[in-house]
């Protein structure tokens, strides 16, 4: 059975991995070659966390602590470039990707909180911090991307996902859960309703 410690990091693992492929996929539908797929890959899975890390002064930064992930990342890289760019196309591929997005923004979204929180940040920073290393490697890869951040655009809820599953995590602790319970609490709400909102087109009212 997995210690606490271990879900976590397999929890941070999943989560570099969703969002690397969805920096891949999208920096393959826009013709980059390794170069550009590799750096948009990895800013997408480090971009929050880094983020996160500079503000609250935690050092050395997740990628450069973890410097297996880099690796494991150029691999993915160059095992993309057979691929024709119509498989980046197909419709299978682009839900792939949306479920994959979701999940990376449950799985990163608690494990920033609960790194904000055990650097002594309070509630309300500690779920601000969750939603920053949740949706900010997306917002880098849609700027390098030439596209407008899906985060910015009015439609389904994204950052509003983030924010209630860091809420939940958080407040799972303070509620006396242990650290592996208040994570999945939090990862499963992120996941869900990002997936309910995109499927019933659940928008903010304004």
């Amino acid at each position: 059975m997995l210690s606490v410690g271990n879900s976590i990091v397999l929890f941070e693992l999943l989560g570099v991995l969703a969002f690397a492929f969805t920096g891949l996929i999208e920096a393959r539908k826009k013709g980059m070659d390794l170069v550009g797929v590799y750096t948009v890959s990895m800013i997408t899975a480090f971009g929050g966390g880094t983020v996160r890390d500079l503000l609250i002064g935690h050092y050395p930064l997740y990628w450069i602590q973890h410097s297996g992930y880099a690796l494991m990342l150029l691999g993915f890289a160059v095992a993309s470039a057979p691929l024709a760019a119509s498989f980046y196309e197909n419709p299978c591929v682009t839900n792939t990707v949306e479920v994959l997005d979701a999940t990376g923004l449950g799985l990163f979204c608690t494990a920033g909180a609960s790194v904000a929180h055990q650097a002594g940040c309070d509630f309300y920073i500690a779920m601000l911090l969750g939603v920053v290393t949740g949706v900010f490697g997306g917002i880098f890869r849609d700027i390098i991307c030439n596209e407008i951040p899906n985060v910015f655009r009015r439609n389904e809820l994204y950052a509003t996902c983030a924010l209630l599953g860091s809420a939940v995590f958080l407040g799972g602790l303070q509620l006396g859960l242990d650290t592996l319970s208040a994570t999945l609490a939090g990862i499963a709400v992120t996941v869900a309703l990002r997936l309910l909102s995109m499927k019933y087109r659940i928008t903010l009212p304004f």
